[in-house]
């Protein structure tokens, strides 16, 4: 039988770097153990990130002239991850 698991998690700014590595497989190694990295073909993403989340998020408040602060605990972005087996 087959099941889902959907998880939604909030990142401040001092997090994008290591995310990004981490679900683009760019690290060497992972604390996880269940990581196989010969699979990770399979792993697809519904928009790819043509560079690294900080970079882009810089890019878009440029881009859409957005104004305010950052905070250092202020949540700038949001992960939404579905799987199924």
């Amino acid at each position: 039988m087959s099941y889902a698991i959907i998880r939604n998690e909030k990142y401040k700014r001092e997090n994008l770097k290591g995310i990004y590595k981490h679900n683009e497989r760019k690290n060497k190694n992972y604390s996880n153990k269940n990581i196989d990295k010969t699979k990770s073909y399979l792993n697809y993403s519904i928009k790819e990130a043509t560079m690294s989340y900080d970079k882009l998020f810089d890019k878009i408040k440029k881009e859409y002239h957005l104004k305010g602060q950052i905070k250092t605990v202020s949540n700038i972005a949001c992960e939404c991850k579905c799987t199924s087996r």
